[in-house]
């Protein structure tokens, strides 16, 4: 029979192996990326990798009080393949539930109220990566993505009708052939020569 592993007398921990730590897509998180991604690691269990969450009222607790900084960040895990969703809530999914993450470098087991999500074998999708400037490029591409406005704003459209707008544009010309064309005053001045001639 298989010796059970005594407990660490320190308590739980979270395991971060170096090739993680080390990898591009890595270095390329800012420092509130990290804490959120540390913060949800530390939720992890032996069987509900896929069953996180990460709402800000949990991450009030490690310090990620912006709504739009907990956002940001969980955008960049997501764009570096470092978590996953399994089920996407909030006001996306028209309800009040919370959206579920799972690690990328961990097995997940099936999880029904993940919107029946089915369980695997690690995928690594921050391994993709293969420099930092890779990495940094996806970022910047998700964060300009995320502020450019979803519905563009529809143009104008002028109440007037087109024959108002005809009638308008012939009044124009017209007016103008009429400045163009109209006569200049003659001035009362008379230069010295005319003057002289006119009293010899």
């Amino acid at each position: 029979m298989a010796r059970r592993r005594p407990a660490d007398p320190r308590g739980g921990h979270v395991r971060l192996y170096w090739s993680l730590l080390d990898s591009p897509a890595w270095r390329a998180l800012g420092h509130a990326d990290v804490r959120v991604y540390l913060a949800m690691r530390r939720r992890l269990g032996k069987t509900n990798n896929g069953d996180i969450d990460a709402t800000l009222a949990t991450m009030r607790q490690h310090g990620i009080k912006s709504g739009s900084t907990l956002a940001k960040s969980l955008r960049a895990l997501e764009t570096l393949g470092f978590i996953a969703k399994t089920r996407q809530g909030g006001i996306a999914n028209g309800g009040k539930l919370c959206s579920l993450f799972r690690f990328t470098d961990e097995a997940t087991f099936d999880l029904p109220k993940a919107d029946n999500h089915k369980g695997g074998p690690p995928t690594n999708d921050w391994q993709r990566f293969t420099s930092i400037a890779q990495a940094a490029a996806a970022l910047r591409e998700a964060h300009d993505s995320a502020r450019r406005p979803q519905n563009k704003r529809k143009p104008r459209i002028s109440r007037r009708t087109a024959p108002e707008i005809e009638a308008e544009d012939r009044f124009s010309d017209s007016k103008i052939e009429h400045v163009a064309n109209s006569p200049t005053r003659k001035t009362r001045r008379t230069n010295g020569a005319e003057t002289a001639r006119r009293t010899a």
